[in-house]
């Protein structure tokens, strides 16, 4: 059994997502429930998986107007203004709640490792099951969709075990008719080497991804994500994957020199004035070169335990 405070927390959280999914159906935006309640009752851990967070997906074209929403219930972004952080992921931002308790809704236009997002949205939304949930409804996916989605978040775990452990609940609980169809929609997202590289994370989920015939490579910087590598790795992996110089570019330039709107949010120095804002830069380019030779280190083996 869980501890009464968590218990709480979670019973606050499922309120809430009923509460926010409600409202948003009110102004049209359909809302799919990605973990939370819905992920522990697929699992049969409806007292046992405690969560954070709630994860709500809405179509990309719905981005926005559901923004608007969260404003309007008196939610605040916990990000910059304007277009997210480079550290964060570009398909969610995270809003806080008002109320006594800390509560965060990310609300997501994607999933890691879905490169097609309408598709993802097409098909969780499509095949979506309604939930009785703390007095309302909420729709969560259906089985494939949550195998799928678990396999995809243990391939991007952050600095979470809760990832993993929820991949090796649901590689004893789903039988390979839930997996068979879960590969099949992760084809049909662009998912299929993060689905394939999140399943063989536990040894059971290698046998299962030969048995489904995935693909046994991926990326470098898909396996130092997996595995907990540090930010400047995984970033130093992307650059070098990527086609163009132009490209790479790009994808050094914020990570390199983040928008004033990103440092003075993340550090109180840069709020200080123009002088606070340059010695803030400094001080992360510093701490960046100091990080290095670690990410060099943790890149070098990712290439190694693919015989690169």
């Amino acid at each position: 059994m869980t501890a009464l405070p968590e218990a709480v927390r979670c019973l606050s959280l499922d309120r809430a997502a009923a509460t926010v999914s409600a409202a948003l159906g009110e102004r049209g935006v359909q809302a799919v429930l990605l973990k939370g309640a819905g992920l522990a009752r697929r699992l049969g851990q409806e007292r046992h998986r405690l969560y954070t967070d709630i994860d709500l997906l809405v179509a990309p074209a719905s981005f926005d107007l559901a923004q608007r929403t969260l404003v309007d219930l008196g939610c605040h972004s916990a990000l910059p203004e304007g277009r997210p952080d480079h550290r964060s992921h570009w398909y969610e931002r995270p809003w806080r709640l008002p109320g006594p308790l800390p509560l965060t809704v990310d609300l997501h236009r994607g999933f890691h490792g879905a490169t097609d997002p309408e598709a993802l949205w097409s098909v969780l939304s499509t095949s979506a099951e309604r939930m009785a949930l703390a007095g309302g409804t909420v729709a969560v996916p259906d089985p494939a969709g949550a195998a799928l989605l678990v396999a995809l978040h243990a391939a991007a775990p952050g600095r979470s075990d809760r990832p993993r452990t929820d991949l090796l609940r649901a590689l004893t609980v789903f039988p390979v008719d839930v997996w068979r169809p879960a590969a099949d929609v992760a084809a049909r997202v662009g998912a299929t080497p993060s689905f394939a590289l999140g399943l063989r994370l536990a040894p059971a989920g290698v046998a299962l991804a030969a048995t489904l015939g995935l693909p046994g490579r991926s990326t470098a910087a898909l396996r130092l994500r997996a595995h907990r590598a540090s930010p400047a790795a995984v970033a130093m992996a992307q650059l070098a994957e990527l086609p163009t110089v132009a490209d790479r570019l790009r994808h050094l330039g914020p990570r390199l020199f983040p928008a004033p709107a990103s440092m003075r949010h993340a550090s109180p120095l840069a709020r200080s004035g123009p002088v606070g804002l340059l010695l803030a830069h400094l001080a992360r380019l510093a701490r960046n070169a100091g990080r290095l030779p670690t990410a060099l280190a943790e890149l070098r083996e990712a290439h190694r335990s693919d015989g690169g």
